[in-house]
């Protein structure tokens, strides 16, 4: 009576458990002081460690792949061209005889990916390479005689659970082994490792998108912000003039290494920014009317003297176009003449 006791104690844990998510706090009905697994209130849930979660799993297709591929790893007859040879399993000696083998890999993929998934068993010659030609396949329902079998995919172990073992290898076991054709899950890895969420990738600190040429869009809804919360800087895309995106968007900020300074796209050109007064000086020939200046800039935004007599702008000089880097006169400034240009 104590045993039959004992057995229902452990049944009605693992139901809470499993099932319900909750703590076994007591005995399952009927009884005094009994409770059923809905009445329990104290959580439970069964622990999956970060470390173990298949981060890459929205990649393992619903029909099982002919080879080997970056998250699916293929066990079948040959191996080579692609794919594994089918594991041969060690047998669990610490099981009783026959009962239990090892293929000694860990991480199948089970069936809930795909009815195909489902692992096939052979037996046949210890060694042998083509167990799906040369051996006998042992059915997980069995032949009838209550010898069926259980795999455990998790920990890739292959337990007879009926009341027989197959005649197969029962009694002549010796040189011979039990062989499993499947797939194992190979992919990376952890909470914290990369992962794939629609077209974006994600790996440790990095998101990256994974269709060429596409923009990341931060999109709050409302009036809400899209909000930097530090105290240290916001890096910003940094490259040179050449490397100016080749159609610009109306808003879009760079710094330009080749003037050393912020610029934005204003939906027309690139127009720099600057918080300090510089200037270049340029000489005149007596015949070139326009000048190649070192930055942007346009016409109202750049204060041009010629031997220091300031010029008006949109008269004697001008910017075309503007915003560019081409000084215009309307007069070629004289051989020796000193041009000064101050960007404001």
């Amino acid at each position: 009576m104590a045993a039959s006791f004992s057995e229902s104690q452990k049944l009605d844990y693992l139901w809470k458990k499993v099932g319900y998510g909750v703590a076994k706090t007591s005995i399952p009905p009927p009884g005094s002081g009994s409770k059923e697994a809905f009445n329990e209130s104290i959580a439970s849930p069964l622990l999956y460690r970060g470390d173990l979660v298949w981060t890459n799993s929205g990649s393992i297709p619903a029909v099982p792949p002919t080879n080997t591929s970056s998250e699916v790893q293929v066990y079948k007859d040959g191996g080579g061209g692609g794919y594994s040879p089918t594991v041969e399993c060690t047998e669990d000696l610490t099981a009783p005889d026959n009962q239990t083998w090892k293929t000694n890999l860990a991480n199948w993929i089970p069936t809930q990916f795909g009815d195909n998934y489902l692992v096939q068993v052979y037996v046949d010659t210890s060694g042998s390479t083509t167990p799906q030609t040369t051996g006998t396949r042992l059915f997980q329902a069995g032949s009838g005689n209550d010898d069926t079998w259980f795999f455990d995919y998790q920990a890739g172990v292959l337990n007879f659970n009926g009341t027989n073992i197959p005649s197969v290898i029962t009694g002549g076991v010796t040189g011979k082994s039990v062989f499993v054709v499947g797939y194992r899950y190979v992919g990376t890895f952890g909470v914290s490792g990369s992962a794939v969420l629609g077209n974006l990738s994600v790996s440790n600190t990095t998101i990256t998108a994974t269709v060429a040429n596409a923009t990341i869009t931060l999109q709050p809804t409302g009036t809400g912000l899209v909000s930097i919360n530090t105290t240290t800087g916001l890096v910003i895309p940094v490259g040179n003039t050449t490397q100016r995106p080749s159609s610009g968007t109306t808003g879009t900020v760079r710094f330009n290494t080749t003037t050393s300074l912020l610029e934005v796209y204003n939906g027309n050109s690139w127009a720099s920014t600057s918080t300090a007064v510089t200037n270049q000086v340029l000489n005149g020939d007596g015949a070139n009317t326009t000048f190649t200046l070192n930055r942007s800039t346009t016409t109202a935004a750049a204060l041009i003297m010629i031997n220091g007599v300031v010029q008006l702008p949109g008269t004697a000089y001008s910017m075309s176009p503007s915003p560019s880097a081409n000084l215009v006169f309307t007069e070629a400034p004289s051989t020796g003449d000193v041009i000064d240009i101050r960007f404001l």
